[in-house]
């Protein structure tokens, strides 16, 4: 169980990797204190935000489907495990993953759909099927399919609401904070409103996830990160390394997730 264990958290992470189209938004300027663009009324003045949410909301241009190839590197401090995958979405209908050991050896396929989360374990032979409920046992945060699909594509697991945003500026960086209760989420974006870093934090149970965006290369009209590195925090601390290639704006063959007679089926 520790082994599938592993692989479902490197499997989940893989889903930050990204793929998002950009357009040109031009960029209005507060009304607060025209003197000092820095200061964090003027920044928070409710014009100025709207043009900005504007912004970053508009920036979200999603391709249908998409497809590519990753290499994961996973480390808690204790362990360390190299993984191949090949990653396919389409839009609002699934996200599908098939980790590889070694290059060739098939360990784990996952299934991500709007109403559940499947796994074949091809190790220990067993087929895992849980409800988006089961994320409860991992995270306090509000996460569903909408969430995981947001961050495949390179956004921001929620998008920024007026009453619940503060936003702030560090040199060319804009920062948005939002406030959900028992969990916080801070993003940086920078001056083209590209997603540069996430941090999803859970003051209750002590715990955050950050994940960085790097090296972005434009394919087909779409511009997504080469490179992602993901920092878990709280009980144990946990980094995970996405390198991606082979990104495609299309899907070339639908995926097959067939479930084996002879595995051994848990439900959550």
């Amino acid at each position: 169980m520790k082994k599938i264990g592993l692989i479902i958290i490197v499997s989940l992470s893989i889903f930050l990797l990204a793929c998002k189209s950009k357009k040109a938004i031009t960029r209005q300027e507060p009304r607060g204190n025209k003197n000092n663009p820095t200061d964090i009324n003027a920044k928070n003045d409710e014009t100025y935000k709207t043009a900005v949410f504007k912004g970053i909301i508009g920036a979200k241009i999603r391709p249908g489907d998409c497809s590519f190839l990753a290499e994961a590197e996973y480390f808690d401090g204790k362990q360390s495990v190299s993984l191949n995958m090949d990653v396919c979405t389409k839009k609002d209908q699934y996200i599908y993953l098939n980790a590889k050991a070694l290059g060739f050896v098939n360990v784990a396929r996952l299934m991500i759909q709007p109403d559940s989360i499947r796994i074949l374990d091809l190790i220990n032979r067993k087929y895992i099927s849980a409800s988006y409920q089961f994320m409860k046992k991992f995270t306090q945060a509000n996460l569903g399919f909408n969430e995981l699909q947001n961050m495949i594509w390179a956004n921001a697991f929620y998008d920024p609401e007026m009453n619940q945003t503060l936003l702030d500026s560090l040199g060319e960086q804009l920062i948005l904070l939002l406030n959900m209760g028992n969990t916080q989420q801070k993003t940086m974006y920078n001056k083209a409103f590209i997603l540069q870093s996430v941090l999803l934090s859970e003051q209750a149970k002590s715990q955050q996830m950050q994940v960085d965006f790097a090296n972005f290369k434009n394919v087909d009209g779409i511009n997504y990160p080469h490179n992602v590195v993901i920092n878990i925090s709280g009980e144990k601390k946990i980094e995970c390394k996405f390198v991606i290639s082979n990104f495609a704006g299309s899907i070339k063959k639908e995926p097959q997730f067939v479930i084996p007679k002879s595995y051994k089926v848990q439900v959550y």
